[in-house]
């Protein structure tokens, strides 16, 4: 069982958006973000978080201490990640989105 952590980016307006999440690390929280961020635009929510993109950087507190995840970094672990596993976990993680470039 992962650990809590705190993820958060800012929006083009400067305007923080956190969610807390339960991961393995920082590169998991940060993709965890990802994914309530895609299922949050799908729903009707008056201010959901920014779509993450590549150019996005997750701030992620874990224990009090603070990593930073670039985009493009944690699209080259999500990459890796589906190479890596397989079974029945991998096929859950292969489900999960992946960053796209802001249009």
């Amino acid at each position: 069982m992962g650990r809590w952590a705190t993820v958060t980016v800012v929006d083009e307006k400067g305007r923080r958006h956190s969610m807390d999440v339960q991961a393995d690390s920082s590169f998991d929280a940060a993709h965890l973000f990802l994914v309530g961020a895609k299922n949050w635009q799908s729903g009707i929510v008056p201010e959901p978080p920014p779509m993450p993109t590549l150019q996005t950087v997750f701030e992620v507190v874990v224990d009090g201490k603070v990593h930073r995840v670039e985009g493009a970094a944690l699209q080259r672990w999500i990459v890796k990640r589906r190479e890596e596993m397989k079974g029945p976990r991998g096929y859950l993680f292969s489900q999960r989105p992946t960053l796209d470039n802001p249009t």
